[in-house]
């Protein structure tokens, strides 16, 4: 079939609603399709991205700027332009500045006028200036002057750079909050003002008692209240502002946390995640809730009013002497019973989350696996397990609603003591002589605004302990070493011959758990076809995922072209092999964005060609939307598994690739799709260097030579029938 009759077909379509695609998909089909230099957008800081990139020495930015930039935005702004260049590790800082007076050395840096002109500053030479005017796309020379504006300066963050991912170590949760440190600054200013503010009002209230009613001075009334009211309105204003800031800075921080903590867990290493259950992956992620309900919710703003309760408590003791005792005691009263109580409220709590989490993992297990249940009768064994499980999460949750209910009880009556011990005492004094009502009056206020915030925090105890967890918990998991890729060794790769050399290969899973591979050796040469073989549990899937880069060898050699894999970036090493997993998964969107996973890069005629070198590209162009048919949720699941096999070869093939690695690439085909792939992969053969994981005979015969594996070890390599032979002789 001649695919270059069919590729316009994705193009068409592509370029007859170009104006309506996201300002990603329009640079993507830029870059892939060689027409950079056409490329144009209405927003200056597109415009920059070319030329800022060029400037700063990043030579092979086509791919990993397509994986940076975000991909529903229509129009690029400057906070998005920074965080592109973040992603691709050029971390950005505002100057407030002249453009004449940016030093040469901070060049290349971007340049934002005032008046809102953008500019990329290159070099800075006999007082002139090399620039990229962003509004018309156009290289001028300009002389320095006294423009003011905002120049972005970049600094490189690669390891080359003498930085690394993880120097952050367990605070990485304190230098991202560190980002906020001015905004913090002006949100402890504003409590500031909103606690005087708070505190003028008893006063005033103590000047009426005082003054106004007991001199019967009605003339100043007025005034007075005039004065409360401004104060009131005052402080409805500040709060409202604090309330702003406070939900943008909230805001903020739960999107930094969420996609960096996501993109961490992309990028650790697939020995640390897959053998952990979904459930307790999905858990994990949302105990990092609580730091976001500290944020967005009541507890941060009561967190900022904590630190001025000394203030209040001075005003006390200076208007009502030795009755600052009393907010001190009650302090100290819930200090003593928190000792003793909290931890005993912590264990049941404990208790609880535990129970809530095996009914949570409970309910998804039965959701993924409810057909399975019903098929072999299991319902009401089932549903006995579940009820047991739900009656151990009521009752643990009985147990810790009476716990809290004592910590409430108990709280709610030292504020009654408080508040009743400050009207007795007070009332004694008043009548001594040695303190007004007003002053009593303002005091029952201070007490009550002093002891407010605090019995709020002393109930809050369980959410600060569960954000202290979450943040050790956050840290921990940034602390962790991921996968990353320079590019470099990509161009090593680039040009693979496809020979493989593996040399007693060991490797396994935990310390505890015995050896998946067991010194493994076995060569394969360029443009060779080998079949893996053996029983299940023999270390075959284990051993195709090792030479795809997914685990290191704990011992022993592996090595592509005599290049050691340990060398080399397991990210690039993974592109430049096409590996189709035994498990076929397609994710939400259209089979065109099923297939860039592995290359972005990938022009229309690359799909086409992947899907005809899988012998899918007939079934595509079939579907009434061909490569723009959505894939993915519930569609998969209407498919045959054999066209959805053969999209996840086609997918593997978009990235050319010397060395195809196949993992049971015959599981759940049927006969007809079995023969066809059986005639893909005659064709693939002597092309590519092929290492396939199989149990069937029709499979392993096409094979150059066979491996037999059993208990992680190779039992024998060599001709594929006598492999065949050796198999059948374990099963008889």
């Amino acid at each position: 079939m001649n695919i270059t009759h069919i590729s316009p077909t994705i193009s068409e379509s592509t370029d007859n609603n170009s104006s309506f695609l996201p300002f990603s998909e329009r640079l993507a089909e830029a870059l892939r399709n060689d027409k950079l230099d056409e490329f144009h957008d209405d927003s200056p800081y597109a415009s920059c991205i070319i030329p800022l990139l060029k400037e700063l020495g990043w030579h092979n930015y086509a791919r990993e700027l397509l994986e940076a930039l975000p991909h529903f935005s229509n129009k690029l702004d400057l906070v998005d332009l920074r965080n592109i260049l973040v992603n691709i590790g050029y971390e950005s800082s505002p100057k407030k500045t002249c453009l004449s007076d940016i030093k040469p050395e901070l060049y290349p840096c971007l340049f934002v006028t005032d008046e809102g002109e953008v500019r990329v500053l290159l070099n800075k030479e006999n007082n002139k200036v090399s620039s990229f005017n962003a509004q018309t796309e156009e290289y001028e020379i300009i002389r320095p002057t006294d423009i003011s504006g905002t120049a972005y300066v970049f600094t490189d963050t690669h390891p080359s750079h003498g930085m690394t991912a993880n120097d952050a170590g367990d605070s990485w949760f304190y230098k991202l909050v560190s980002r906020f440190k001015h905004l913090i600054i002006h949100l402890l200013a504003m409590t500031c003002l909103i606690n005087f503010v708070a505190l003028t009002v008893p006063l005033f209230v103590m000047v009426i008692y005082d003054k106004v009613i007991a001199a019967k001075s009605s003339e100043t009334l007025p005034y007075l209240i005039t004065g409360v009211a401004v104060l009131l309105i005052a402080d409805l204003i500040l709060r409202y502002l604090r309330a702003q800031l406070l939900g943008s800075i909230a805001g903020r921080i739960d999107y930094l946390i969420g996609t960096e903590t996501f993109r961490q867990l992309l990028f650790l290493p697939p020995v640390f995640t897959e053998r952990s259950t979904v459930a307790s992956q999905l858990s994990r992620l949302k105990q990092f809730d609580s730091v976001r309900d500290f944020f967005t919710g009541p507890n941060a703003a009561m967190t900022l009013e904590i630190p001025f309760a000394v203030l209040f408590i001075s005003v006390i003791a200076i208007l009502a002497g030795w009755l600052a005792i009393i907010p001190i005691a009650v302090i100290l009263a819930y200090i003593i019973f928190g000792s003793f109580w909290m931890p005993h409220t912590s264990s049941t709590v404990l208790q609880s989350g535990v129970a809530k989490t095996n009914k949570q993992r409970m309910l998804m297990q039965s959701m993924d696996g409810r057909n399975e249940i019903k098929a072999i009768g299991g319902e009401s064994v089932w549903w006995e397990r579940f009820r047991e499980t739900s009656g151990d999460s009521v009752m643990a949750s009985y147990k810790t609603f009476i716990a809290s209910s004592i910590l409430n009880s108990v709280s709610q009556t030292l504020m009654t003591l408080a508040g009743a011990a400050t009207v007795g005492f007070g009332t004694l004094m008043v009548i001594n002589g040695d303190m007004t009502i007003g002053a009593l009056i303002a005091t029952m206020a201070l007490v009550w605004r002093v002891l407010s915030p605090l019995q709020a925090a002393f109930l809050s105890y369980f959410k600060f302990q569960q954000l202290s967890k979450s943040i050790t918990q956050i840290n921990q998991l940034m602390r962790l070493k991921v996968e990353q890729h320079s590019g470099q060794s990509s161009l090593l790769l680039s040009q693979l011959e496809g020979r493989i050399n593996v040399d007693r290969v060991s490797f396994r899973y935990g310390p505890e758990e015995d050896p998946a591979l067991l010194g493994v050796s076995f060569d394969v040469n360029p443009g060779e076809m080998i079949a893996i073989c053996g029983n299940t549990g023999a270390g075959k899937s284990t051993l195709i995922k090792l030479i795809a880069g997914m685990y290191r060898p704990q011992a022993g050699s592996f090595s592509i072209d005599d290049l050691d894999i340990r060398q080399l970036n397991s990210m690039d090493l993974r592109r430049a092999i096409s590996y189709v997993p035994q498990i076929t998964h397609m994710f939400h969107g259209t089979i065109a964005q099923n297939m860039r996973l592995n290359n972005v890069l990938a022009t229309d005629g690359d799909l086409c060609r992947a899907a005809e070198e899988a012998g899918v590209l007939e079934d595509i162009i079939s579907l009434p939307k061909g490569f723009e048919t959505r894939i993915g949720d519930n569609a998969a699941d209407h498919m045959p598994p054999g066209f959805l096999r053969a999209l996840s070869m086609a997918r593997a093939f978009v990235n050319p690739a010397q060395i195809i690695l196949l993992d049971e690439p015959g599981t759940s085909l049927d006969y007809e799709s079995d023969q066809r792939l059986i005639k893909q992969l005659k064709k693939l053969k002597g092309k590519h260097t092929i290492i396939m994981v199989s149990h069937r005979p029709s499979h392993i015969r096409i094979a150059d030579k066979a491996v037999l594996m059993e208990h992680g070890m190779v039992k024998f390599t060599g001709d594929t029938d006598t492999v065949i032979n050796m198999m059948l002789e374990d099963i008889s």
